[in-house]
């Protein structure tokens, strides 16, 4: 299987959707979070759960945001490559960093995720995203 450069239109949609994860995030906002989670997605989230289907992903980011372990952290993504793989299938990296300013500062990431987009009913949705904390 050989991967292509994405269509510029859909790097933004998928762009778009980071942000959105991002600002749900720092926002302690579940709902936005995973606006764009397949029902059937897969999450390895940083804690390495494996969170299966999108009620059970909701429901732990809802948990960890309003009061649990993730309620005050922040969250700065950067989109790093994406490669299509075919045409409703495309992979991508993001790099990520607790505070703004390590990111405008562009210091090294403290996480990075391996996320898989698939096109269904014409959107991008998530369908696996795999979260890996960034050791020094």
């Amino acid at each position: 299987m050989t991967s292509t450069t994405p269509d510029p239109h859909d790097v933004e949609q998928i762009q778009a959707i980071v942000r959105d994860v991002q600002e749900g995030f720092n926002t302690n906002d579940a709902s936005l979070m995973n606006a764009h989670l397949a029902d059937d997605a897969i999450v390895v989230n940083a804690r390495g759960a494996v969170l299966s289907g999108h009620a059970v992903i909701q429901k732990v980011s809802e948990d960890a945001l309003a009061a649990g372990y993730l309620n005050e952290s922040t969250a700065y993504y950067e989109l790093t490559d994406a490669a299509t793989l075919s045409p409703d299938v495309i992979v991508a990296r993001k790099n990520a960093w607790s505070t703004k300013q390590d990111a405008d500062d562009g210091n090294p990431p403290e996480m990075n995720a391996l996320y898989v987009f698939v096109r269904r009913d014409g959107r991008w949705l998530i369908w696996r995203r795999q979260n890996t904390i960034v050791s020094s």
